[in-house]
């Protein structure tokens, strides 16, 4: 039994539930929302924006850590159309160059459906089913009759771990699109910065791309760790397809963590597991839960009496 190991460990570690050495999390998904709205004509400094926004995302784009990373533009095709709204890059490892080729080529017309498009971009993400992130960069307030504050309270109660990014782009302080933003941003808990210049545009691309990059290390675990149990992290998929806890037993008083341990071993839908003795959370017999392949668990300190472990070869993940 490997107790020095286990009590090494801290509340905030993971384990992650895959097999062999290929461990992995499911690749960072990513859709930058970009505002090619009329307003985007409009100049800094004897620039237009939508120029000093090509530039910025170039830039971006260099530095990107390899999640996978997707295209969203609204306002390109029509004036007045709260429709003109297009995926224009699915999500993809290998999406930079062109990403980069279609923002070069937006042309700015028309209206700011600010709520629809990251409503859009979030449903292409499937984000109630998985950690979904959106980096919006809009220069002005929803202009389509819809509420982003209101959006992002919806789409952070219902997302499994949705987050928005925003940079309002030449904007003022306490605007209406300063508050709509600024709400949009926070009420997902992602970051929200303003920009009133190339500089600052290209920063502030440069430290959500970070955030949204933003991944695991996998590191060995131990497969007897006492005064330890397995708690699943849903927002985080170690294999999106591969089933999920393998189903909590109620034990007699005489079977142990051993007994435990030796029904996740003989069980292959089993990755996890972790023995509740007698007396917690006042129930007279232990009981025995066993953890799936598809989600990622934290290690919980517990009392004494309490066992969890992992198979062989599976690893722990730290959380970054």
């Amino acid at each position: 039994m490997q107790t020095a190991n286990a009590r090494a460990l801290s509340a905030a570690l993971f384990l992650a539930l895959s097999c062999g050495a290929a461990l992995a999390a499911d690749p960072q998904q990513a859709i930058l929302v970009l505002d090619a709205s009329g307003s985007m004509w409009g100049q800094i400094d004897g620039r237009t924006k939508i120029d000093i926004a090509r530039e910025a995302v170039d830039t971006m784009l260099d530095g990107w850590q390899g999640g996978e990373l997707g295209l969203l533009a609204y306002g390109h095709h029509r004036k007045g159309d709260c429709a003109d709204i297009e995926l224009l890059i699915e999500p993809g490892a290998a999406q930079t160059e062109a990403i980069r080729q279609q923002v070069q080529s937006l042309n700015p017309v028309g209206m700011t459906p600010i709520s629809a498009s990251v409503r859009q971009a979030a449903e292409r993400l499937r984000y109630t089913e998985q950690k979904a992130t959106v980096i919006l960069v809009s220069d002005g307030e929803e202009t389509c009759n819809a509420d982003p504050c209101a959006l992002g309270a919806e789409l952070e109660r219902l997302g499994i771990d949705f987050t928005a990014h925003v940079i309002g782009f030449d904007i003022s302080a306490g605007s209406t699109a300063d508050a709509q933003l600024r709400c949009l941003a926070e009420s997902t808990g992602g970051s929200y910065m303003l920009a009133g210049s190339a500089g600052e545009l290209g920063r502030a691309l440069g430290s959500v791309a970070e955030q949204a990059n933003a991944s695991a290390v996998a590191r060995e675990g131990s497969d007897w760790m006492e005064g330890y149990s397995l708690e699943s992290e849903v927002s985080l998929y170690m294999d999106p397809d591969g089933e999920e806890s393998a189903g909590n037993f109620d034990f007699r008083t005489d079977q142990t963590a051993a007994d435990c341990r030796a029904l996740c071993e003989a069980e292959s839908s089993c990755a996890g597991w972790h023995y509740e003795p007698a007396g917690s959370y006042f129930i007279e017999h232990p009981r025995c839960h066993l953890k799936g392949h598809r989600f990622a668990v934290r290690a919980i300190a517990q009392d004494a009496g309490w066992v969890a472990g992992i198979k062989p070869g599976v690893k722990l993940i730290l959380s970054e």
